[in-house]
């Protein structure tokens, strides 16, 4: 094809790719997994602008269908005051709208709205164009992306990775008789004639197709979005992926590059531009209406003055109002339920709490936090799993750390975990056994040694086999064993190298001035001002076997890893008693008789393991063990709570992540819809049925509002990050979810493809959502709920344009209090506070808080 424009400036194109890309969430690998907000890189629009664009480029839907609306109006999840409300707040005009004659029938406006919303015919039908060519190029591409980063699944690697895909799929293309079939013996031959660069293979695919500069930026993004779970990974590469990551990295122009090169072999099936929708029919819906409300033929006067009212209420309107009834539902059960009365089952802390817990902020901690509270004179704290102390950890015996703190977050320091007791034989054994582990897992990747292997393990795996299968709870493992292949010897006794001191490697551990602001910002952040004899420290982690998915049970504040390790760390440095004395300097006294322990909860079993006993003092022992029983029995309650929305054997519940089976372990987060900071009184004892993340706060302790503004602006934006994933894996789970969990099948440690081959599929499979089709998560936005002054709240929305963009783009709402005395009020997304009332005045408070699920 002969090209007669000028080539694009390189540094232009490669700035074009970047703005591309940029509507592309970054996806991070499995092994490491972060909730994202599939749609984070269109949150400088409103939330409502944001879902325009991603039907238009990711041809997605951005709510539920008005059909899953329409039964929750119809189960009472959403009340006819909670819609009412919605359509005057979205629709400010009806409220003025004067009646309009049908028929011989006077009807109000919003009654006119509101039939529509409940009956009117469905226009807005999610269809898929129907492109087989560039179905199948997609196909194509996909299968090199996963070649290219396949290091764990293939006997040999893809030659010339080393120079990136582009230039690798180049060298090998002709070769691939799959292309040759689509593009011909004539595109095949131009292989070798493209470019060896990919900026300039980009550049003459745009050029041959005259697309225009204006034009280039969406040009490369449709090329971009024909696989954007690829996209997403590219992204991580390009932005996120730590700078000493092995392996190989896919970048965006690269991805780009190649698809132009399928489009410019296989040219006019693609259009590169997308055109705007046709303008959307109301015929239909104006039809409805006449035969509804006419009791006599209408004159065309009656029927344009219809068509005049439903004109004003498009498609995005219908769903933008029923996503705001179901909020305001939520919202109005919610803190109606948080103003009345504590259940009888708690009591308050004595004087002094025998021990005092902080959990994790996660969902799935407000339920055993209760149950624990009602056992005994204990007292616990909401704080981010990684206790505010951001550093990469470096388990005993490996030679790589790994990030244990919020993505949001760039860690400095590095500790290391090191033997207390001799553990040359376990290294020893681990080591060897290791080597054992990556040659029977080579064997399986090859060619023809599986039938050999099989021969050979078969006698050994097989009881394994059936062991995992028919009782699975005997194949469970403690929480502190290494896995299967480590089992040779017995594990030493570990402990973390805080101090940079007594590290015996360079850049390990932390100074004590470090340390001691640490240990001041858990204890203020958190609002501890008084400390029983005995305080855990308790992280999360999830044990499940066979899941892909496993780090995304884990702990998001750790990076998508265990939380135990950040607990050992943070109690390493409060245990400390040169950082006791810094305290102590700073008017913060920790008595001598406090121990500081460390703890993980397993949120698949629900146990709780204690690390490190035979650090504890004496006198703190029986303390120990005492919490210990009462953490088991809150243990048992809660898992019997959860086996109320989980399919199968009750009784059995907290076996399930030893079943390599089951495709349901737990919900993790999956009900999520409010981030409550503020001090336990405001929800003690009110069972919010694992809708909430609950973050400690007290706010007179932090009186120039550094501890609030932290809060605010990493916990609460990573929580709308997993709300947001939630979200959208639940309104469009083929789209921006990860498909059904049996079809899976891992791609080298960095995600997973649905059936043999495609594209990576992002965000949460539908076990993670859905129970058939049964929602298990209620997708709506997050719910900030604050206990503070109101204009210290106002001031750090307004100081931080990341969150201010949330806020104000009603990608979260915001109600607020400055104490328990005062009435909540919401904050608007032009600015400034309203009072809260709830849309209905009497609304019922055993009306449950969580869509409930049948159970068979």
């Amino acid at each position: 094809m002969t090209v007669s424009s000028p080539p694009i400036d390189r540094s232009v194109l490669v700035a074009d790719v970047a703005r591309a890309g940029a509507f592309v969430a970054p996806y991070w690998p499995l092994t490491s997994f972060v909730a994202v907000n599939p749609l984070g890189g269109l949150v400088e629009h409103s939330f409502s602008e944001a879902a325009a664009l991603a039907a238009r480029w990711f041809g997605a839907r951005t709510h539920l269908a008005l059909e899953d609306y329409r039964r929750e109006y119809d189960r009472g999840t959403i009340g006819r005051a909670e819609l009412d409300r919605a359509i005057s707040r979205h629709l400010p005009w009806v409220a003025d709208a004067l009646a309009i004659d049908v028929g011989r029938v006077s009807v109000d406006v919003i009654d006119l709205v509101r039939w529509d919303l409940l009956h009117g015919p469905v226009t807005d039908a999610k269809v898929t164009p129907d492109a087989p060519l560039a179905d199948a190029l997609d196909a194509v591409l996909t299968t090199w992306c996963a070649t290219f980063v396949d290091d764990a699944h293939v006997p040999w690697a893809m030659p010339g990775r080393s120079l990136g895909l582009y230039r690798s799929w180049r060298a090998l293309a002709a070769g691939d008789r799959r292309l040759a079939a689509l593009v011909g013996a004539d595109g095949r031959g131009r292989i070798a004639t493209l470019p060896d660069d990919p900026v300039e293979m980009l550049d003459l695919a745009l050029r041959s197709r005259r697309v225009s500069e204006a034009d280039r930026v969406a040009a490369i993004r449709t090329l971009l979005l024909r696989t954007p779970g690829w996209a997403g990974f590219a992204r991580w590469c390009d932005d996120w992926a730590p700078a000493d990551r092995e392996g190989v990295r896919l970048r965006m122009v690269d991805l780009a590059a190649v698809r132009a090169a399928l489009d410019h072999l296989a040219p006019a099936h693609l259009e590169l531009v997308p055109v705007d929708a046709p303008a959307e029919s109301i015929t239909a819906r104006v039809d409805a209406a006449v035969a509804a409300f006419a009791l006599a033929t209408p004159s065309g006067v009656d029927r344009g003055a219809i068509e005049a009212v439903l004109g004003n209420v498009t498609s995005a309107d219908r769903s933008a109002i029923w996503l705001s009834a179901h909020e305001w539902a939520l919202r109005d059960r919610l803190l109606t339920r948080l103003d009345g009365p504590a259940g009888a089952g708690h009591a308050s802390p004595q004087a002094r709490a025998d021990a005092q817990l902080v959990f994790c902020i996660d969902v799935r901690s407000e339920g055993f936090r209760r149950h624990l509270e009602g056992l005994g004179n204990y007292e616990t704290f909401g704080f981010a799993g990684f206790f505010g102390v951001p550093v990469r950890w470096r388990q005993l015996g490996s030679e790589t750390s790994q990030a244990r703190c919020p993505v949001l977050v760039s860690p400095r320091h590095e500790v290391a975990e090191v033997a207390v007791d001799d553990a040359a034989a376990y290294l020893s054994t681990c080591s060897a056994t290791a080597g054992l582990h990556d040659a029977f897992y080579a064997a399986k990747g090859g060619i023809a040694s599986p039938f050999a292997l099989a021969e050979s393990a078969g006698w050994f795996a097989g009881p394994v086999a059936a062991v995992r299968t028919l009782v699975p709870g005997r194949a469970a493992t403690s929480a502190t064993e290494p896995k299967w292949w480590r089992r040779f010897t017995s594990a030493p006794r570990t402990a973390p190298v805080v101090d940079e001191t007594a590290a015996h490697e360079r850049h390990v551990g932390l100074s004590l001035e470090e340390r001691t602001l640490f240990a001041e910002a858990i204890v203020t952040t958190i609002g501890m001002y008084e400390f029983a004899p005995l305080v855990v420290l308790c992280g999360h982690g999830s044990r499940t076997t066979n899941n892909p998915h496993a780090s995304s049970l884990d702990c998001g504040a750790c990076g998508g890893a265990p939380g135990g390790a950040s607990a050992r760390i943070a109690v390493a440095i409060l245990n400390d008693s040169e950082v006791r004395a810094g305290l102590a300097e700073r008017g913060i006294e920790i008595p001598a008789d406090t121990w500081f322990v460390a703890a993980e909860h397993d949120t698949t079993a629900d146990v709780v393991t204690i690390f490190d006993r035979e650090v504890i003092p004496t006198a703190a022992r029986a303390l120990v063990d005492a919490l210990q029983l009462d953490l088991d029995v809150a243990g048992e309650r809660n898992a019997h709570d959860r086996a109320r929305r989980l399919p199968g054997n009750p009784d059995r519940v907290r076996d399930r992540g030893h079943d390599w089976a089951q495709v349901r372990p737990e919900w993790g987060l999956a009900g999520n819809g409010a981030f409550i900071i503020g001090p336990r009184s405001i929800t003690a004892d009110h069972d919010l049925e694992g809708r909430a993340f609950l973050h400690s706060y007290v706010a007179e302790r932090d009186p120039d509002g550094v501890a609030l503004e932290t809060i605010m602006t990493a916990p609460l934006v990573v929580a709308q990050w997993i709300s947001a994933q939630y979200y959208f894996s639940t309104v469009d789970p083929e789209v921006f979810g990860a498909g059904d969990k049996m079809l899976h099948n891992p791609v080298g440690g960095v995600g997973v493809v649905v059936g043999q081959s495609g594209d990576l599929a992002v965000g949460l499979p539908m076990q993670s959502v859905m129970l058939g089709d049964q929602r298990a998560h209620d997708p709506l936005r997050l719910l900030a709920i604050v206990q503070a002054p109101l204009e210290r709240i106002e001031g750090i929305i307004l100081r931080n344009s990341g969150l201010r963009q949330l806020v104000e783009g009603e990608w979260i709402h915001v109600v607020a209090r400055e104490t328990e005395h005062d009435a909540w009020t919401l904050r608007t997304p032009s600015g400034g506070w309203e009072p809260w009332h709830p849309a209905d005045p009497d609304p019922d408070p055993a009306t449950p808080l969580l869509t409930p699920l049948e159970i068979s």
